[in-house]
């Protein structure tokens, strides 16, 4: 069944048919306990769910399977048959699933709250909402996504107006709890806006500093940040300042700055989080402290935080130039990293020292050195970016190379992409392939095109040398597309 599900999800019938086939066989060997399993890995895919109930009422009009029965204790043959294209089986699913209610069924009963035939979907309705008051356990994960499913339909919106209803009466807490710890984010997230104002505060600092999904952190901190203002509970305000995801602090710190704690602040100027940053020199000035010296200090330290130097890139001048250049040589690849970033935002590059970085021990060195130099990229030694282009050890080299040479004139960009079209690195060599097709096709003069063909600039020697080139190249790029060039390259004057 699991097979089954996992291959239906590409977007044909046939992969449906094997799905339901799977249904019917689980169905039909009469272990409820293995047909409730089943049920239940189909609706913890609710977007597959949707799509074979869909299925199932287009193929059930001109099947000549049976519809299925249900004076049988076969969840299977109930679930489809709250699928099937006749409305009266459907309604008899539907009260059939009210007399014996199942959180496996729930779901189930939640797409027929959208049925386009009323008389399905008013019991569907009526049912789901007292079953929803008595026992408000029967909606588990998995109708809470079906039913954020269903909402987007033009009758969807019933069921999670239900389940609405229930987090927020009094015997919902057992039905938050459950959602609150469920594995899928998208269901943590409905329950935590549908409840956040009953929460404890213990509570949403918990969720905040612990679950997995950046949006639930987000949320539950904003709404504890909240609470502590109003309670003035300072201390957990700075518990969650000491968080290691940036959403918490931002909303802890914000918290401080309104209890009139802006000393409190200032200690995160060399934050990581840009945002951060900004609000703790809202807070240094309101206390009187000098944020650029501060930075200034910060990053002729022993041991400089990213922080420091990001926030001397933020407010200082292109005058901070030398103390962010001699970061340059810090043994740290991050401090060195976060000091080309600073230098390319001040306007401060020292393109020879810069240049040297092109060959850097750290890739993601490699990598913003070439971001650095990209805006004068046609000023560097072409020598130095050719010989980039053919080290041996360094796909991190031979792209940064590549990137730069793509900023010179057209006939270089095309030579470097037909050098590396033939790379080792099979994600460098593909970059290379379609670069060099785009630039042959755009170079080549077709009757549809309106605007004006670019030119080459190639003289009789280079224009040789090119088509070589290409033709070496030929099994990378294909014969269509050497052709092309040699098409293109027969308008160059003095070749043939």
């Amino acid at each position: 069944m699991r097979l089954a599900a996992a291959g239906a999800r590409a977007r044909d019938g046939g992969a449906l048919e094997e799905l339901i086939a799977a249904l019917l066989a689980v169905g039909s060997a009469g272990d409820r306990e293995d047909a409730t399993e089943a049920l239940r890995v189909l609706t913890e895919r609710p977007a597959l769910l949707l799509r074979l109930d869909a299925f199932i009422r287009r193929e059930s009009w001109y099947s000549t399977r049976p519809a299925p029965s249900l004076t049988e204790a076969d969840p299977v043959a109930l679930a489809l048959a709250a699928s099937h294209a006749d409305g009266r089986v459907r309604e008899r699913a539907v009260r059939r699933m009210l007399s014996q209610p199942d959180p496996e069924m729930t779901p189930f009963l939640v797409l027929r709250t959208s049925d386009w035939v009323r008389q399905v979907r008013e019991p569907a309705c009526a049912g789901l909402a007292v079953l929803l008051h008595e026992k408000p356990l029967l909606a588990t994960a998995a109708t809470v996504r079906t039913a954020l499913l269903v909402n987007r339909r033009q009758r969807g919106s019933f069921a999670l107006g239900q389940l609405l209803a229930s987090l927020l009466a009094e015997s919902g807490t057992a039905l938050c709890g459950r959602l609150l710890t469920a594995p899928e984010p998208v269901v943590r997230r409905f329950a935590l806006d549908a409840t956040v104002q009953r929460l404890r505060l213990h509570d949403l600092a918990a969720l905040a500093e612990s679950d997995p999904d950046r949006q639930v952190r987000a949320r539950a901190a904003e709404a504890a940040a909240r609470q502590a203002v109003w309670t003035d509970q300072v201390g957990l305000l700075h518990r969650l300042a000491r968080n290691r995801h940036a959403e918490v602090r931002i909303t802890a710190l914000t918290g401080l700055m309104r209890t009139g704690s802006p000393q409190d602040v200032v200690p995160f100027l060399d934050d990581p989080s840009a945002m951060i940053r900004a609000l703790a020199r809202e807070a240094a000035r309101c206390t009187g402290t000098d944020s650029p010296a501060y930075y200034r200090a910060a990053v002729q330290a022993a041991v400089p935080r990213v922080g420091a130097i990001g926030g001397l890139a933020e407010i200082g001048s292109r005058a901070d130039g030398p103390l962010l250049t001699a970061l340059l040589d810090n043994p740290a690849p991050q401090v060195r990293v976060h000091a080309l970033r600073a230098l390319r935002s001040l306007d401060a590059v020292p393109v020879p020292r810069v240049m040297v970085l092109l060959r850097d021990g750290s890739t993601a060195v490699v990598k913003e050195a070439a971001a650095t130099l990209a805006p004068s990229a046609t000023h560097l030694p072409a020598d130095q970016l050719w010989d980039m282009l053919s080290d041996p050890h360094r796909p991190a080299v031979r792209r940064a190379g590549y990137r730069l040479l793509n900023r010179h004139d057209r006939l270089t960009a095309l030579r470097a992409a037909l050098v590396l079209s033939a790379d080792s690195h099979p994600r460098l060599a593909a970059q290379a392939r379609t670069d060099a097709t785009t630039q042959i096709r755009t170079l080549a003069p077709d009757p549809w095109r309106t605007r004006p063909v670019p030119s080459l600039d190639a003289g009789p020697a280079q224009a040789a040398e090119l088509l070589a080139l290409a033709e070496q190249r030929c099994a990378e790029i294909t014969e269509g597309v050497v052709q092309l060039l040699r098409n293109v390259l027969r308008r160059v004057p003095g070749s043939r």
